[in-house]
């Protein structure tokens, strides 16, 4: 049987996908605590200032989901996930709820691997609470 680190190692060193990390994250079994390991290199990973524009062909796709004030145009809440990520997050999260079924996320999945979704995906304004959410790809 796998054991968590082994499976991130096979993750972090390109032998598994993501996807079958997953998968196999959820059957993994650690018997023991190991011992504090040595602290390893801190690898760095690309990251876009905040505002910058993503430059074309870099494969990088993003979710973004933004909260403003319809007022003021001041943002109130600003996430950007990446694309990759939340793939992974979203087939983790779907085996501890029942409110969504797997058919459901492999549909999703594959929708975001497609390069035609990008763009605004939902935009909706709440006169009630002066609030504009706009979630889009790109």
């Amino acid at each position: 049987m796998t054991t968590r680190k082994e499976v991130l190692e096979m993750l972090s060193a390109g032998e598994i996908d993501v996807d079958r990390a997953a998968e196999m994250l959820l059957y993994a079994h650690d018997p023991e605590p190991e011992p504090e390991p040595e602290p390893a290199p801190v690898q760095s990973i690309p990251v876009a200032p905040a505002g910058a524009q993503k430059q074309k062909g870099d494969g990088r796709r993003w979710l973004h989901i933004h909260v403003s004030d319809m007022e003021t145009g001041r943002n109130r809440v600003k996430v950007n996930v990446p694309l990759g990520l939340l793939q992974f997050g979203m087939k983790i999260g779907a085996r501890f709820t029942d409110e969504v079924n797997s058919e459901m996320i492999e549909n999703l999945v594959q929708a975001l691997h497609e390069q035609e979704l990008s763009g605004t995906l939902v935009e909706v304004e709440d006169a009630d609470d002066n609030e504009r959410v706009h979630i889009f790809v790109d």
